[in-house]
């Protein structure tokens, strides 16, 4: 779109903010000419003259004067993957909608640093500058989690909450935060605004626009999508739109689903940058824009991606339902070995049937370069509600150390149906013996970096154990690590060879090179268990010892830290450079082991990795896939947060009695 086009097309855009009505434009009619023998019009074509037979289907354009696109973008943060959400913005000119509207997370946010704020926000209106057609903000939680933020946003953008109507469809953007935050659901987020000022905004909006063609609400949480049927006040809502046609925009969880509520479609966007595993359509979890045409009978919704546009059904809340519990239906079942080798033994998994319809499973064993497995192939059924524990008998060709042991994968196919509709998802989980490992008892060392006080470090990691993950196992890193106990605390020591190391006070925890452990003592089943990262990040990592090292020491990154103020205070750290690499060394409080352990505590699982970055990296550079939220992490265990964690997997066990 040329420059004196975009004034143009934002002349056509009346807007009335906080009143009730606008004007509705005739769109002109492009017409085009069929060369031929004497031109005759027809509807809005001048065709040739015609036959009983002719070269098109038919006549009538689909170009009413009363129809137009625009374009919705979902989240850009919440673990923002740099570029993303930059590199849509000249797709979006390509579409030529009327304009833009977001359904909120714009920038990282969870701060009261006003300078902080002030960049964040100077840099996403970089962004909005590159779009060459009007863009409308919306609040999300990242946008406005404290009163500084609130008021940052009144003086920036002015209301939180606000109407207009284009082209006889009233747009209706809320601030779901007032609603209840995210980080205090009961409790609306304190500045300029207050729930019952947007409560009475809504009705006096919908009484002064008692009869519009279509009504589009914009909200950046599903407010109706959690437990119970509505947060907060979002019920009241429902009832006001109840009798109007309407269709409902969110984004929030990351997640792409469309429900249906009151017989009106909700949609639920995925993300335009944010925090992602990018799993896929079933999932959910893609990039994309929504295109909107609004047409006499409502919206038609066209979701755009790199790899193809699709409709609205992508996922519909069945087969969301679906794959929530497909993808948990293979659980790792921990079968602890004994001593330090491995010659005889066995690993187990669990496939449960929580769907409507038999599951359908079948499998292959590639038992990888360190175990022997006799078995076959294997397929069975499993009914509605049903359990089958599968054993595999797991041979070493001579004895190995168990902390040595490279994992083999075991393939699973898992068909079942929502409606009429097959749902097939395929996946690999690691297969790997496990036991666990003595913690040796001596004085406490100084946490200062320097790993003179440690002696030999017995386990090391200098290939990728974390099966699925194979774009981020590009890495030229190895290290050992040492663990030691004193006084009930514990320590950990890490020495990672690495000839190109990067430390950067600009860049993020996950962006350069740094060494991440998780200490967790709580009781089984919790320990044993595995979790996926994003699922456990409230829940349980608030109850482990979590520590992030870089050679900065720690960086300051509210999201990913924001969770784990408990844990940060029960873990210190120090890291030093070195001829071939970096040194580490973490101190992890016994009073918060024994805390979570209900008793002084015995056992803990270790989840560690570190994650390299060469010098001269540029992270806009790294190809999508390899990003992922740890960077490229060298796992010494398949990563318990990660996609196919062993149960049990990194226990280590106290070699002192209390």
């Amino acid at each position: 779109m040329h420059p004196e086009r975009n004034v143009g097309a934002q002349a056509t855009l009346l807007i009335c903010v906080f009143v009730s009505a606008a004007a509705v434009l005739a769109a002109g009619c492009g017409r085009s000419t069929v060369e031929g023998d004497g031109p005759s019009a027809i509807g809005r074509f001048d065709v040739q003259g015609t036959s009983s037979a002719v070269p098109w289907s038919s006549l009538e354009a689909n170009d009413a004067a009363e129809d137009f696109h625009f374009v919705v973008v979902s989240d850009r943060t919440g673990g923002a993957r740099p570029g993303v959400f930059a590199s849509a913005i000249p797709k979006v000119n390509v579409l030529e909608p009327a304009f833009v509207v977001s359904v909120g997370d714009l920038i990282e946010g969870y701060t009261e640093d006003q300078a902080q704020i002030e960049k964040e926000w100077d840099e996403f209106e970089g962004f909005i500058e590159q779009l060459e057609v009007p863009f409308f903000y919306a609040a999300g939680n990242h946008d406005m989690s404290n009163a500084a933020m609130a008021e940052t946003w009144q003086a920036r953008f002015g209301p939180s909450f606000y109407r207009f109507v284009y082209k006889d469809v009233l747009f209706v953007v809320l601030n779901s935060e007032l609603f209840g935050m995210v980080s205090k659901p009961d409790t609306a987020v304190p500045g300029p605004w207050t729930q019952a000022e947007q409560l009475a905004f809504v009705e006096r909006t919908l009484a002064e626009v008692p009869d519009p063609r279509w009504t589009i609400v914009i909200v950046h949480q599903p407010l109706w999508d959690y437990a119970g049927g509505g947060r907060g006040d979002w019920p009241k809502v429902e009832t006001l739109l109840a009798n109007r046609d309407y269709t409902v925009f969110a984004g929030h969880f990351h997640h792409y689903v469309k429900a249906v509520r009151q017989d009106r479609n909700y949609i639920t966007l995925s993300t335009t940058g944010g925090g992602s595993s990018l799993r896929g359509n079933l999932y959910g979890e893609f990039d994309h824009v929504a295109l909107v045409t609004m047409t006499a009978n409502g919206p038609r919704i066209a979701n755009l991606m790199l790899d193809g546009i699709h409709g609205e059904d992508l996922v519909t809340e069945d087969v969301r339902d679906t794959m929530r519990w497909l993808d948990d239906a293979v659980q790792s079942i921990p079968m602890p070995g004994e001593g330090p080798t491995f010659f005889d033994g066995r690993a187990a998994f669990q496939v449960n049937n929580a769907g409507a319809r038999d599951l359908a499973v079948s499998l292959h064993v590639e038992p990888g370069p360190d175990l022997l497995y006799t078995g076959t192939a294997l397929t069975t059924t499993i009914p509605v509600g049903g359990a089958h524990l599968f054993t595999f008998h797991l041979q070493a060709p001579k004895p190995l150390l168990y902390r040595d042991i490279r994992p083999g994968r075991v393939f699973w196919s898992l068909s079942t149906h929502t409606g009429e509709n097959p749902v097939d998802l395929h996946l690999a989980s690691a297969l790997l013996p496990v036991a666990p490992f003595p913690i040796p008892s001596g004085s406490a060392p100084s946490v200062d970096g320097d790993l003179g006080e440690w002696g030999p470090l017995p386990y090391r990691a200098d290939r990728q154990r974390d099966i699925v993950s194979a774009p981020t196992a590009l890495t030229d890193i190895a290290y050992a690590f040492a663990l030691r106990e004193s006084d009930g605390d514990l320590y950990v020591a890490v020495r990672v060879s690495d000839d190109s190391l990067l430390a950067d006070e600009a860049r993020g925890l996950m962006t350069q090179d740094s060494v991440m452990i998780a200490v967790d003592s709580r009781p089984d089943p919790e320990r044993s268990a595995n979790l996926r990262l994003y699922d456990s990040t409230r829940r349980d990592l608030a109850q482990m010892a979590v520590g992030f090292v870089t050679l900065r020491g720690i960086v300051e990154e509210s999201y990913y830290l924001r969770f784990l103020d408990g844990s940060r205070a029960a873990v210190a750290s120090q890291a030093t450079a070195t001829e071939a690499g970096y040194d580490v060394e973490f101190r992890v409080d016994g009073a918060f082991l024994d805390q979570h352990a209900g008793e002084s505590w015995k056992t803990v699982r270790l989840a560690i990795a570190a994650i390299d970055w060469d010098a001269g990296d540029d992270v806009n550079e790294i190809p999508w896939h390899a990003k992922g939220s740890d960077g490229r992490a060298l796992h010494w265990m398949p990563d318990r947060f990660g996609e196919a964690p062993v149960a049990a997997s990194g226990t280590f066990t106290r070699s002192v009695e209390r």
